[in-house]
């Protein structure tokens, strides 16, 4: 179907064209279009998008706008039979061309289309050929294609394996679309999924929405760790009051003799400051104390990496030094509530677990709920948790798993420093090569690391206002034009941009319903009576 013809195209990456009168209500920002392939007549339609839509009346110049000084004066027009508004009226649209299908990609044309070129309007059907992914992987349906009825699809081997983020302003649905591709991917494969949840808001996963197959499913399948020796209360009684159910979790805890060398040199270091001779004890001791990192008491633990350290120990300096890395290690241990020291610790009447890291490793929705720390001590607990998922990932390598990170501007931030920081560096550089994927989610992309965002090769938008974060994902966003960012800061609630490897073009998405319970809702003011 014709709806138009091209008036100018300066670029082979756009195009104006004069939209007929009579399908004007069928053209909107959005709408896909096609031509001719003047380029390559073997291969298909060169397809394009509607991103500006403007209405013209050349009429009505600065000479006539002196005139329009009221409304009598218009209605003195339309008497004389002379209807401005539309005797002189044409709409104008401007598409961005997105190429010609070659295989499961888009190819862009090298040169601009023909002005008087027609502009087609293609059937529902041929879209929908146009737009599917085109091989016989995994695919993820999040919603559909917005305006139309077709199912918008993502290849969930390359949303994994090349790392994807979800970018938007506070209250522009991440955990929501964050939750949807979740459910997605717990349907479709079998992958764990592992989610860094500093608020506790995804907990919620546990209920299921409605009373389907597929969400009694998904709902089973989610797990919730709490750090051992924290206070969930409210929590838990804000989620049996909203749910009518109660909140299911295990509470864990980390072995301090597990942690690595450069994990327990770090956090000594970042929480207290270590001199030089504490760290050479340290090194000395800790060769020692990774033979055996079986749960021991505070006593037990402390005298072996005394006994460990002594042996490089000589004279009054370094005696004080020991001295001072063992006040300081029991310090550490003792104050972050995420360690324990004996089997069959409790909290209250709940008992404490170490976690099973392979536990995490298996198919599964694992929600780390980090809503009871502080900020310092989340971002400890992720460099330890991600460390050691990494470090099993590296070994095991035969199936994928996927971290999903909410304000992953707290533990990768693009300035400050934090302990978590290099661990997600690591993963979004290396992760790929182990199976091991990354979803960030952020409501600043400027605030987030640049070695982290860059490697996102696929981003999920929201509506993102702020000019520095627009200008930010400008930069270190392969897949985004300025006619993209254009349309990221008018999205409805409801709506996404997908760009990346996991579609063959930039897709507007009208997000679907959640098949379990969202935990992420706004308060609202009570009206005073």
């Amino acid at each position: 179907m014709r709806v138009g013809v091209i008036i100018k195209a300066q670029s082979p990456r756009s195009f104006w064209f004069r939209v007929f009168d009579n399908v004007e209500d069928r053209i909107n920002v959005g709408t896909f279009v096609t031509l001719d392939n003047y380029e390559n007549r073997t291969n298909g339609p060169i397809l394009a998008r509607v991103t500006r839509v403007i209405r013209h009346n050349y009429l009505v110049d600065d000479r006539v706008i002196a005139q329009l000084g009221s409304e009598d004066v218009i209605n003195t027009f339309r008497d004389y039979g002379v209807d401005i508004q539309y005797i002189a009226q044409s709409t104008l649209a401007r598409a961005s061309i997105i190429g010609y299908r070659v295989g499961a990609r888009f190819s862009k044309p090298l040169k601009p289309p023909k002005p008087m070129d027609f502009v087609h309007l293609p059937a529902e059907g041929e879209l929908s050929r146009l737009l599917r992914l085109d091989n016989n992987g995994v695919m993820l349906v999040i919603g559909n294609i917005r305006s139309l009825s077709i199912p918008a699809e993502l290849d969930a081997n390359k949303l994994v394996s090349h790392h994807c983020a979800i970018l938007a302003a506070t209250g522009g649905g991440k955990s929501w679309l964050a939750g949807v591709i979740v459910e997605e991917l717990a349907l479709r494969a079998e992958i764990p999924i592992i989610i860094i949840d500093p608020h506790g808001e995804y907990s919620a996963m546990q209920v299921p929405k409605f009373t389907t197959d597929d969400a009694k499913y998904v709902s089973g399948l989610v797990r919730v760790y709490v750090p051992g020796k924290v206070d969930t209360t409210s929590l838990d009684e804000y989620f049996r009051s909203r749910f009518g159910v109660e909140r299911r979790y295990t509470r864990f805890g980390i072995n301090p003799r597990a942690l690595s060398l450069r994990l327990m040199e770090g956090l000594l270091n970042h929480y207290y400051g270590l001199t030089d001779a504490q760290r050479r004890i340290l090194e000395e001791a800790w060769q020692y104390m990774g033979m055996n990192n079986e749960l021991t008491s505070m006593e037990e633990f402390l005298n072996d990496l005394e006994k460990s350290g002594g042996k490089v120990v000589r004279g009054y300096g370094n005696e004080l030094a020991l001295s001072t890395l063992l006040t300081k290690v029991r310090m550490l241990v003792e104050n972050r509530p995420f360690f324990i020291t004996r089997p069959g610790e409790f909290y209250g009447n709940e008992p404490i677990r170490l976690l099973d890291i392979k536990e995490l490793m298996e198919y599964g929705i694992h929600v780390l709920d980090l809503s009871g720390l502080d900020l310092v001590d989340q971002q400890a607990l992720v460099a330890l948790i991600l460390s050691d998922i990494f470090r099993a990932s590296t070994v095991r390598r035969d199936k994928p798993i996927l971290i999903v990170v909410e304000e992953a501007h707290n533990y990768a931030p693009s300035v400050s420093s934090s302990l978590s920081t290099s661990t997600l560096i690591k993963i979004a550089r290396e992760g790929r090569k182990f199976g091991v994927g990354l979803c960030i989610i952020s409501q600043r992309p400027s605030k987030v690391h640049p070695d982290v965002l860059s490697q996102c090769l696929t981003q999920v938008f929201k509506r993102i206002i702020n000019p520095i974060d627009l200008k930010y994902v400008r930069n270190v966003v392969e897949f985004i034009s300025d006619e993209d960012l254009w349309e990221v800061r008018v999205l409805n609630e409801d709506d996404a941009l997908v760009t990346g490897l996991a579609v063959p073009m930039p897709l507007p998405v009208k997000v679907r319903d959640r098949l379990t319970e969202h935990g992420g809702v706004t308060p609202t003011l009570i009206p005073r009576k």
